[in-house]
């Protein structure tokens, strides 16, 4: 996971301006390393709850220091972002829920 973070600043510092290099890879630094800090833990407990805790304290965290450090304005921005990624995590982990259900159904229906 540390190697991915240090691959994201290195590619934000490459494809980006300096200020918003610096604001993506700080943000995206903290945003990981605070998913991880809260997804390890709950793993053991189902990857459900992992994934949506992690990410319901990764994103504002994402939001809130990238805007702030780019320069834009933080607090009007973070309802509209935070509705987007809320959904960019929605949509994967029903898809993933419909998948395993259909699986868990088509194991059943092969038994004899």
């Amino acid at each position: 996971m540390l190697a991915c973070i240090a691959a994201g600043a290195v590619l934000s510092a490459v494809l980006a301006a300096p200020t918003l290099a610096l604001a993506s890879a700080a943000a995206f630094a903290v945003s990981e390393l605070a998913d991880l800090l809260v997804y390890q833990p709950l793993r053991g407990r189902g990857l459900l709850r992992a994934v949506l805790a992690s990410n319901a304290v990764g994103a504002p965290l994402d939001t809130i220091v990238f805007l702030t450090l780019a320069g834009f304005p933080v607090w009007s921005a973070v309802p509209g972002q935070l509705w987007v990624k809320a959904w960019a995590t929605l949509i994967p982990v029903a898809a993933v829920l419909a998948a395993h259900a259909l699986l868990r159904h088509r194991l059943r229906s092969d038994r004899p």
